[in-house]
C-alpha cells in the first residue's frame, strides 16, 4: 500500500482540477468546464472525462486526460480497467 506522502506536492498527482487539465489541452477553463459537464450529461459518450466528488467538485484522472490527448478517445471510466488487471467477461 503506498505511503500517506505518496502524492504529495512534490509528485504528480493522479488527478487534476478542470482548470489544469484544461491548461494541459491548452484550451479555456470556460470550455474545460463545459465539456465536463457534457461529460456527465453524456454518460461518458463525449466531453472531458471527470470523476465526481460531493456536488461541486470535479477532478481529471490523469491517465484519462493522456488518453484524450493522445489518441481522441474519450474514456467511459466506469468501464475503464485499471492498468495490469484483467478482465473476466
Amino acid at each position: 500500500m503506498a505511503s500517506p506522502d505518496a502524492f504529495s506536492e512534490s509528485s504528480e498527482s493522479p488527478l487534476l482540477t478542470v482548470p489544469e487539465a484544461s491548461r494541459v489541452l491548452r484550451i479555456g477553463r470556460q470550455l474545460g468546464y463545459q465539456l465536463a459537464h457534457e461529460y456527465l450529461a453524456s454518460g461518458g459518450t463525449s466531453g472531458l472525462p471527470v470523476v465526481r466528488f460531493g456536488r461541486k467538485n470535479l477532478r481529471v484522472p490523469r491517465w484519462a486526460l493522456n488518453e484524450l490527448a493522445e489518441t481522441g478517445r474519450v474514456v467511459r471510466l466506469c468501464d475503464a480497467t485499471p492498468a495490469g488487471v484483467s478482465r473476466a467477461d
